[in-house]
């Protein structure tokens, strides 16, 4: 049976519920922290039929996204970006920007990073902070100043990182409702970490280790195993 990643995520304005997105097929569930997240709230269905990015020439593909101010949000496919109105109901959602953007038009401050490139993942990190993640390192943006606050490898920033999956890159996260917590997500595997900002006791692994997607999410499989 097949297993496809996951491509993207992000946090909808509804208290533990979530977008994930998979190849061209996005779902909506809930992933109330500490249990098993087994309820389907939007049924998987193509990002290109009727969704809220059907209106965004991606190619039916999201590689990355993640929540700005209020219930703005970006999301990401290759080097194209674009901002959107997130709502708890994807029918309800709503393209703020004219289609599709290049990365370095919407972001200028990133022109001379390999972001413009594609961005593998972000997490919301604070009212003005996003981390961006791209291989093995990560920027931290400030998109309120628009601009680059620090640099770093995934090991150095992310010290409970090291030795598992995610120290040299991160397929998909979302921002949690939880203050300071994300889900991060790489093939098989999905940890739920406090990322710690300005704390001078680092981040940790919420539950001290990282776990197999298919054990914790059941909501998922019928999105991971379809045969395309």
């Amino acid at each position: 049976m097949p297993y496809h990643n996951i491509d993207a995520a992000f946090r909808s304005p509804k208290l533990n519920e979530c977008y994930i997105f998979v190849k061209e097929k996005f779902i909506v569930l809930n992933y109330a922290p500490g249990e098993t997240k087994k309820d389907v709230i939007e049924a998987p269905s193509l990002i290109s039929k009727g969704s809220m990015i059907a209106q965004i020439p991606f190619a039916n593909v999201i590689d990355c996204a993640f929540n700005a101010e209020a219930n703005d949000g970006y999301i990401f496919s290759g080097n194209q970006c674009a901002k959107m109105k997130v709502a708890a109901h994807s029918s309800e959602c709503s393209l703020l920007t004219a289609g599709n953007i290049p990365i370095p038009v919407m972001f200028p401050y990133l022109k001379d990073t390999p972001l413009i490139n594609g961005i593998d993942a972000a997490i919301r990190s604070t009212e003005k902070h996003v981390f961006l993640f791209k291989g093995a390192e990560y920027y931290v943006i400030d998109f309120h100043s628009e601009d680059i606050i620090s640099h770093d490898s995934i090991g150095n920033g992310f010290r409970s990182l090291v030795g598992t999956v995610f120290e040299y890159g991160i397929d998909a996260a979302f921002s949690s409702h939880v203050k300071d917590e994300a889900y991060i997500f790489k093939g098989e595997y999905f940890a739920r970490i406090n990322f710690a900002p300005n704390k001078t006791d680092g981040d940790f692994i919420v539950g001290g280790r990282i776990k197999l997607t298919n054990d914790v999410w059941p909501a998922l499989y019928d999105i991971l195993h379809y045969y395309p």
